[in-house]
């Protein structure tokens, strides 16, 4: 921090106000006028150019750090000015930020700080705990009070890695919203709130229609879709949405509000036991002095259901004892043998479907190319149909290898039913008499859930029958690859590490069963038993999808009834990067 140091002393002592905070003034590829740039460590250089046009037609700076930074390097790009004017005062800094990651770990934040006598800081504030990491232009603010003896305020943005971060439209001026207004806007906002839990337990979207902008949107990390269909498109399912929204910030903005909500929603289905929280920013615009829904954007949920009891766990565990068939043997190149009773559940399906709960691991993409090795060599499987080829790249080699005469098949995503229905056509067609097999996903995979919507497995068991057969995995801990979500902002793809499912919960009460890994023909449990009974409610298990929420690891955990999703499951203690 020494340069830092050093370079804050040489910064001019006469102090005027703030100057070219939009960057309408510059030379291109030189730092913009006003602004400088500084260095929290030696021999790492960061550097400032104006850019005529980058925000459309509106002008930047940007700020990069240089190759040989790492993620502790930190650069700023600043401007220091009189805090007189503002002494005493609620002010508001905003800017256009962007950043362009050159390694992992590279993110920004925005700075404002208030210098008071004798090297005294004010109430500082930044981005800092909630890091900017988003390749596209999104809006952030800071406010903060003035000290009433603040000699002189500082704004800017920094960097820390090699990233290049982008700056444009940066404002700060007196924040001139009163107590009693935002008081007065709370107010209201939380009566609209009231107005659209009632209409969701009503069922009324003409209700909902007259809060909810038509240009709405909402939104989970970068993707966007628009809202109030997606509400209409719920309604319209027949359920009642019961919901109950608290109100935990507000925040004004001229004719906006940005407000952060925490709402509670209970199961829709009779006697339902489950309920989601979820955590949204949501923005409010003010149309014809009513407060209208014009953006949400989710930040977290989880779903919360009661948790098994001890004594219950106590029994389930023993019963997995007795039908589980436990798969590692301990030695080397042998870890996910013992397939036999996986072979006899299989029996004479023509179609063997096998999930994941997580992507990127060793063990699950390792047991995967094991099954389909002992498929294709045992029970003459022939064709292998990958939803997800990138995770199956390792079995399409082994096919070459090992059994020229199989087909590799990549398979892209789409609808659940749409996806159902080019499956069929490409292996009735193709491949008439052939035993298939389709790598994909829990969520492809499964064939029936009263937790989650119809999805493809749902749709090739009505065709199908029971020569579709579904494997669906399940984990407690580990490492999984996933796209991370922090406060709505998507952090690119990445490996993240699952703390263990909390007590009481399915995966552990899977994992009290002692096994680090094992095979379970659900299909056949006595119906009677205290097993297949506990699979057959709804409890939380692990299943990420391609989505890890960063600030609430709960939200891996999804509902689900195991007896009614797969014909056989594939536990495994813990999963590690690397498939």
């Amino acid at each position: 921090m020494r340069k830092l140091a050093m370079l804050a002393g040489l910064l001019p002592a006469a102090l005027v106000a703030q100057t070219n905070l939009q960057f309408q003034r510059g030379d291109a590829l030189k730092p913009p006028p006003g602004w400088f740039v500084l260095d929290a460590m030696e021999d790492t250089e960061y550097l400032a150019e104006w850019h005529a046009s980058c925000r459309g037609d509106a002008p930047c700076a940007v700020l990069a750090g240089p190759a040989t930074a790492t993620v502790v390097s930190l650069g700023s790009l600043l401007q220091d000015f009189d805090a007189a004017p503002f002494r005493g005062k609620r002010v508001r800094l905003r800017a256009w930020i962007k950043i362009e990651a050159g390694a992992l770990g590279d993110r920004a934040h925005m700075l404002l700080r208030v210098n008071r006598p004798n090297a005294g800081t004010g109430s500082p504030d930044s981005t800092g705990d909630r890091p900017i990491v988003s390749s596209e232009w999104k809006s952030y603010e800071i406010r903060e009070v003035v000290a009433p003896d603040a000699g002189s305020i500082r704004i800017g943005v920094a960097v820390y890695g090699r990233g290049r971060v982008s700056v444009s439209g940066v404002e700060f001026a007196e924040d001139a919203i009163t107590p009693d207004q935002l008081a007065e806007a709370r107010e209201r906002i939380l009566k609209q709130y009231a107005r659209l839990d009632s209409a969701f337990t009503r069922g009324d979207q003409d209700e909902v229609a007259k809060v909810v902008l038509p240009d709405a949107q909402m939104g989970v990390g970068s993707v966007r879709e628009a809202l109030l269909p997606a509400i209409q498109g719920e309604m319209q399912k027949g359920a009642s949405l019961t919901a109950r929204t608290k109100l935990v910030s507000v925040q004004l903005d001229g004719a906006d509000a940005v407000v952060t909500v925490e709402r509670e929603a209970a199961d829709p289905n009779p006697g339902g036991k489950r309920h989601v929280v979820t955590i949204h920013r949501d923005t409010w615009s003010l149309v014809q002095d009513v407060w209208r829904w014009k953006e949400s954007i989710e930040l977290a949920y989880h779903w919360v259901l009661p948790p098994t009891t001890v004594s219950v766990v106590r029994i389930i565990a023993a019963e997995l004892k007795a039908h589980a068939k436990p798969l590692q043997t301990g030695q080397p190149g042998e870890e996910w043998a013992n397939l036999e009773a996986f072979g006899v559940a299989v029996g004479e399906s023509r179609i063997v479907a096998l999930g994941e709960a997580a992507r990127g691991t060793r063990e699950f993409t390792g047991l995967k190319l094991r099954l389909v090795e002992y498929l294709i060599k045992d029970k003459g499987f022939t064709v292998l149909v990958a939803t997800n080829p990138e995770e199956a790249a390792g079995a399409s080699e082994w096919l070459s290898a090992n059994a020229p005469k199989a087909a590799f098949v990549a398979f892209d995503s789409s609808a659940a039913q749409d996806m159902a229905n080019r499956f069929s056509s490409l292996i009735d067609t193709s491949y008439p008499n052939a035993k298939v097999i389709l790598w994909t996903d829990n969520g492809h995979a499964r064939f029936g859930d009263e937790m989650a919507d119809k999805g493809m497995g749902e749709w090739l068991r009505e065709r199908y029958g029971r020569n579709f057969y579904v494997a669906g995995f399940a984990f407690r801990r580990g490492e999984v690859r996933a796209v991370g979500v922090d406060n709505g902002d998507s952090k690119g793809l990445g490996m993240w590490t699952v703390p263990p499912s909390p007590e009481g919960s399915g995966d552990a009460v899977l994992s009290a069963a002692g096994m680090p890994a094992f095979f379970l023909d659900v299909a056949t449990l006595p119906a009677s038993g205290n097993l297949a009974r506990w699979l057959t409610d709804a409890h939380l298990f692990h299943d990420l999808g391609a989505y890890w929420v960063v600030q609430d690891p709960d939200a891996a955990l999804q509902p689900a009834e195991v007896r009614k999703r797969y014909d056989g499951l594939f536990f495994v203690e813990e999963l590690h990067g690397g498939g």
